[in-house]
């Protein structure tokens, strides 16, 4: 998985060096939509971490599928990269929510809270 992950976002930085600002945009916004939507059902331990990766994609896909069928000519390239964008944030979302952990201590009797990070390797 780590391999394709960097497989990925290696095809995804050769791409956008050759891209238009538009297509820029299209795997920008999709990528944060696929991000949030892997980090969404991140936590249910049903479904398998590759499916998390599919879904979040699917999910990231959403709103530029919705943006590409309101205008007045779909654009192949543009969805292609909504789909690249949001299998990379996807991706990028299931590393970072398997790898990095983020929990709150509160101490009534010091009265002080604890902000823990901790990452696995």
């Amino acid at each position: 998985m780590k391999k394709l992950s960097f497989l990925l976002l290696l095809i995804s930085a050769t791409s956008l060096f050759s891209a238009d600002s538009n297509s820029i945009k299209h795997f920008g916004f999709s990528g944060i939509f696929g991000y949030a939507g892997e980090t969404i059902i991140h936590d249910y331990e049903s479904i398998s971490q590759t499916e998390k990766v599919l879904y979040g994609t699917a999910i990231g896909s959403i709103p530029g599928l919705a943006k590409e069928l309101t205008d007045k000519k779909f654009d192949n390239e543009d969805m292609a990269f909504n789909v690249l964008g949001a299998l990379t944030g996807s991706l990028l979302s299931n590393y970072l929510n398997n790898n990095i952990f983020v929990t709150m201590e509160h101490n009534s009797k010091k009265k002080s809270n604890k902000l823990l990070v901790s990452m696995k390797f």
